[in-house]
């Protein structure tokens, strides 16, 4: 037993550690969502409003949901304004905990009919997979949501689990507690409602599978008995998840006097106008992360050139011209003169997603939808969720980047090794984690592990891929629950020397 814990204690070390790290060599304040949650952040400790504003007025925003922006507000009024390495130093240990939940996740999905020995393995493995695992722990570095909504999905499946597993009295405090949760995880990513809706979607289930089975067992409790736990069960989970939006909700409602649960999909104000059009056509070829930046980032900013847009966009030679001609409209809008205070015209140039360049993107849009409707629906999807779980998952690393082309790397930073190794992590925990279920769908009574595992990624991976900007940062939440899986698999392998216990020697 002692070795069980040293072991567990220096996996924990290691946890930290690596993370201690990350956050105090690698820390990373480039991205514009992290510098708007600190705007914010700001804001409401100076102004006691909620606008990402940098000057007055400081005009109200709901573009982002507020879990992460309190929680940097929090922060900088214990630990100073825009100390942002308290804010790291917190996600270490936060993430560090995520590790824990990990473990204690995967020791409740092994099999009941599994030995001590094997269950501490599972459970110690588990700690070593999300311990080691480069995708979410560089996230502590960052002034970004992912350690937060990582740790708060993966309490929501060991909710779920415990839920599933407990005693009858106890289940509607828990399906309560798990609605709470994954409110909480929404309000950090909106996103991470689907999560709360596969935890909602197995709780049927599992209902109705206990009703089919109950049917010709008459020594079972009764099927109204069944049916009543299910909806409480339900109606607990749904309330929980209510309470932890209804603040936000309510504040939109007042400020502006409509009903916004969540941040709008793209993150826009009422009446700010969205290139929907623009957008409906990227979503026509868009299939990987590398077309993000260049050609929709750029939006309204930067000059979109064409000859970033690859060949698959362009279904002839004679719509390549089209989109030329839009994107020459949009880079060289109609030039406007203003007077300055000296009375000197000076031009104001900046590209313009007009709404007449925009309905001509969703006419071509349609268009192409039409020709290849196959395409649209479910290659360009299916490619997307290829390239959404299969990327390096490098981000934010000094060495960030994509494996292909091979003759793109980058040897200064070391690209060829590193992102060797991370797409190779990939793959890792991609076969282990199918290992782990094929496992569990051995067991009979851990079955239903497998489908909470199934409900907890695909549908999600699937929304992700309808998407026209497939960043893989969004999936950085599934390798935790995958890593729950794996290590039931691992748990299989033989079991190193140092951890066997020693045969007892009889004395003479």
């Amino acid at each position: 037993m002692k070795r069980w814990v040293l072991v567990a204690a220096m996996l924990t070390t290691v946890a930290f550690g690596f993370r201690l790290f990350l956050a105090l060599h690698l820390p990373n304040d480039d991205d514009d969502d992290g510098r708007f949650y600190s705007q914010i952040a700001r804001n409401l400790l100076d102004h006691r409003g909620y606008s990402g504003e940098t000057e007055e007025p400081f005009v109200p925003t709901y573009v982002r949901v507020p879990g992460y922006p309190f929680f940097l507000a929090g922060v900088y009024s214990i630990f100073g304004r825009d100390n942002d390495k308290a804010v790291r130093i917190i996600q270490v240990l936060l993430d560090t905990a995520t590790c824990w939940l990990v473990a204690l996740l995967a020791l409740a999905w092994v099999p009941p009919d599994s030995s001590r020995e094997k269950r501490r393995r599972v459970m110690l493995i588990a700690l070593a997979l999300a311990a080691i695992c480069p995708f979410n722990a560089i996230y502590v570095s960052t002034i970004l949501t992912e350690t937060w909504a990582t740790l708060l999905v993966v309490a929501l499946m060991l909710l779920c689990t415990t839920a599933l597993k407990g005693s009858t009295k106890a289940k509607p405090l828990i399906w309560f507690s798990g609605g709470v949760i994954g409110g909480m995880a929404t309000m950090f990513r909106p996103d991470c409602a689907i999560f709360s809706a596969a935890v909602g979607a197995m709780l049927l289930i599992n209902g109705a599978r206990r009703i089919i089975i109950r049917k010709s067992e008459t020594d079972r409790p009764k099927l109204s008995v069944i049916f009543a736990t299910t909806v409480v069960s339900i109606v607990s989970l749904c309330v929980g998840f209510a309470l932890a939006l209804a603040p936000w909700t309510i504040r939109n409602e007042r400020v502006f006097g409509i009903f916004q649960p969540v941040a709008p999909k793209f993150a826009n104000m009422p009446n700010e106008f969205v290139p929907l059009g623009y957008i409906s056509w990227l979503r026509t070829w868009v299939d990987d992360e590398r077309y993000v930046a260049p050609v929709e980032d750029t939006i309204g900013l930067y000059p979109i050139d064409i000859d970033e847009v690859p060949d698959s966009a362009f279904d002839s030679p004679a719509e390549r011209e089209r989109i030329k001609e839009l994107l020459d409209r949009y880079n060289n809008p109609p030039k406007l003169e203003s007077i300055n205070a000296d009375d000197e015209p000076s031009e104001i140039v900046l590209p313009t997603m007009s709404p007449e360049i925009d309905s001509v993107f969703r006419d071509i849009a349609a268009e192409r939808v039409a020709r290849h409707p196959f395409r649209y629906y479910v290659l360009l999807p299916m490619e997307r969720a290829g390239s959404l779980w299969f990327d390096t998952h490098s981000q934010y690393y000094p060495f960030q980047g994509e494996i292909f082309p091979l003759e793109d790397l980058d040897t200064d930073h070391h690209q060829q090794y590193w992102l060797s190794l991370f797409s190779g992590l990939t793959w890792f925990y991609t076969i282990a984690g199918l290992a782990g279920a094929f496992v569990l769908w051995k067991s009979k009574s851990a079955r239903r592990w497998v489908l909470l595992l199934a409900l907890s990624i695909l549908p999600r991976l699937a929304f992700l891929a309808a998407q026209e900007h497939p960043e893989a940062r969004y999936t950085v939440e599934f390798f935790p629950i995958v890593a729950a899986a794996g290590s039931i698999a691992l748990a299989g392998l033989s079991i190193p020397a140092f951890l066997r216990r020693k045969p007892l020697v009889n004395a003479k």
